[in-house]
């Protein structure tokens, strides 16, 4: 539902010579995340244009400008006449929560001479519009604020925010007007036709400085003791930020020890891994370097000695004789006269 949210403020500022002048008369703009909001305000003529976020100086100026027409980001500002009156009109588009504060326009001949308008943004952080048949929850830290955004197919009237179905004791502030408050709430009502109290309107209700006690189901409604009323349910569950952050910490301090638990595991087991591969390497490279030591041994032994070959013998008796034979009989009378022979004897 896209809603142009109007407030039109009949205030005749004059020019005053010097200093500039603040008017401190407040007034409000609602508007709903995600949508835009317009606020117009009477000036005397004027070519210099100014809207701020807050007091006019520094970051805060958001457009100063000579233009009639001028954008920058998401705000904008138009000078424009108003039933035969000058006026500015200035834009927020596509809203966001931090967009809730206080804000400042004038028109004026010159930043010397200028008398500057000061008005409030409310932001609602949701808009009921009875279509959703789930209850609409708040989540909430104490110390917070919560407004939200009652659209009603009617306009006027009375309008009431309370805890529970709006029964005798359960009123929390009821106006017949269009803004109110009361202690910690406050009621804005905003019609969205340009002819006051008839067509539909939006019934904005406000609750600040929350507490855990807040915790629970509202209504805003418009018209109830009429008979013809219409009302929006809404829960809030309001909890301590000081426990949220205790929690948020505990969580923390948990995937740390987690991570510092895999990291210390890391450090343990990597070293491990790195000396038993060390060692195993080691432990292969000595078996290669003693087994090629063996074999060294083993040839060098064969190249030193006498070459070994596989001798047959024949078992000869004494006085055999084979012309085939290689040897000779050791009978000293057999012997070979040109052969040197030595003679062997066993002693036992």
């Amino acid at each position: 539902m896209k809603v142009r949210h109007t407030l039109i403020c009949f205030f005749f500022l004059s020019l005053q010579e010097g200093n500039p002048e603040v008017n401190i008369n407040k007034n409000i703009s609602f508007g709903v995340v995600g949508g835009n909001l317009t606020a117009e305000f009477r000036f005397s003529a004027g070519t210099w244009k100014i809207f701020c976020r807050g007091e006019c100086e520094g970051e805060n100026i958001l457009i100063n400008t000579t233009d009639e027409k001028h954008q920058r980001h998401r705000y904008s500002t138009e000078y424009i006449i108003v039933e035969y009156a000058p006026a500015l009109s200035v834009s927020i588009t596509q809203l966001i929560m931090s967009d809730a504060g206080q804000y400042s326009c004038a028109v004026a001949e010159s930043p010397s001479s200028v008398s500057y308008q000061q008005f409030e943004v409310v932001v609602a952080e949701a808009l009921l519009d009875g279509n959703d048949d789930q209850l609409k929850h708040f989540d909430k830290e104490t110390g917070s604020s919560l407004t939200v955004g009652c659209s009603f197919n009617q306009a006027g009237g009375h309008k009431y925010l309370c805890r529970g179905e709006c029964g005798e004791h359960e009123v929390l502030l009821q106006t017949d007007g269009e803004d109110d408050f009361k202690d910690r709430y406050r009621i804005g009502f905003r019609g969205t036709s340009e002819e006051k109290y008839k067509g539909s309107g939006i019934l904005y209700v406000t609750i600040t400085q929350l507490t855990e006690s807040d915790s629970g189901r509202y209504r805003c409604s418009l018209n109830p003791a009429a008979g013809q009323g219409s009302f929006r349910d809404f829960e809030i569950s309001v909890t301590d930020a000081v426990v949220q952050s205790a929690s948020a910490s505990s969580f923390t301090t948990e995937q740390s020890e987690k991570t510092s638990a895999g990291v210390l595991l890391h450090v343990i087991i990597t070293p491990f891994i790195i000396v038993v591969v060390v060692l195993s390497s080691l432990a292969v490279l000595i078996i290669c370097i003693k087994r090629k030591s063996d074999r060294g041994l083993r040839t060098r032994g064969n190249s030193e000695g006498t070459n070994m070959e596989d001798v047959h013998y024949e078992n000869c008796t004494p006085g055999s004789t084979r012309e085939d034979s290689i040897y000779q009989s050791l009978d000293p009378a057999g012997r070979d006269q040109d052969q040197t022979y030595s003679t062997l004897t066993h002693h036992t």
